[in-house]
């Protein structure tokens, strides 16, 4: 019977101890700092100030808008502000100022246009443009257009 005493009361020490102790580390514990913050959705997005103002040896040249492009057979290069660009195709974004330089440079692709995963979309002649910045040479995006007669349809 001393045993089984003894055992509960050893037990119940243990316990009150334990409980005592964690009390006390959560009373006294100091805030973690979080090392990875969550950044807001916006964040990430790049922003292109007007730069109309850069005198042309600031900004690539042609023909370094021209091998960014090397896959095709260029037909046009010429230099606009976005603004020009966005009244000709009515493509806009807002990470870009209307006053930004950029290289629009058009041209085609002979034979088959492969896209990044190897599936094509055009069997020959696709006419692609893309839009450059023209001081950092970062490439904004490719249209690519492609004849309805070599254009190849990916939905069942």
């Amino acid at each position: 019977m001393v045993n089984i005493f003894t055992i509960a009361l050893l037990s119940t020490f243990v316990f009150v101890g334990t409980n005592n102790f964690l009390l006390v580390q959560i009373v006294t514990a100091q805030p973690v700092k979080q090392v990875n913050q969550a950044r807001p959705i916006n964040s990430a997005v790049k922003i292109y100030p007007a730069n109309n103002n850069l005198p042309a040896s600031r900004l690539i040249t042609i023909e370094s808008a021209i091998k960014k492009s090397s896959n095709m057979r260029i037909t046009e290069a010429k230099l606009i502000t976005y603004q020009e660009f966005t009244a000709q195709t009515g493509a806009y974004t807002s990470a870009i100022s209307s006053n930004r330089m950029v290289w629009i440079v058009t041209g085609f692709v002979l034979g088959e246009l492969r896209m990044s995963k190897g599936r094509s979309i055009c069997t020959n002649n696709a006419k692609l443009v893309e839009l450059i910045d023209a001081e950092t040479g970062d490439t904004f995006g490719r249209s690519i257009y492609c004849l309805p007669s070599n254009q190849i349809n990916f939905l069942p």
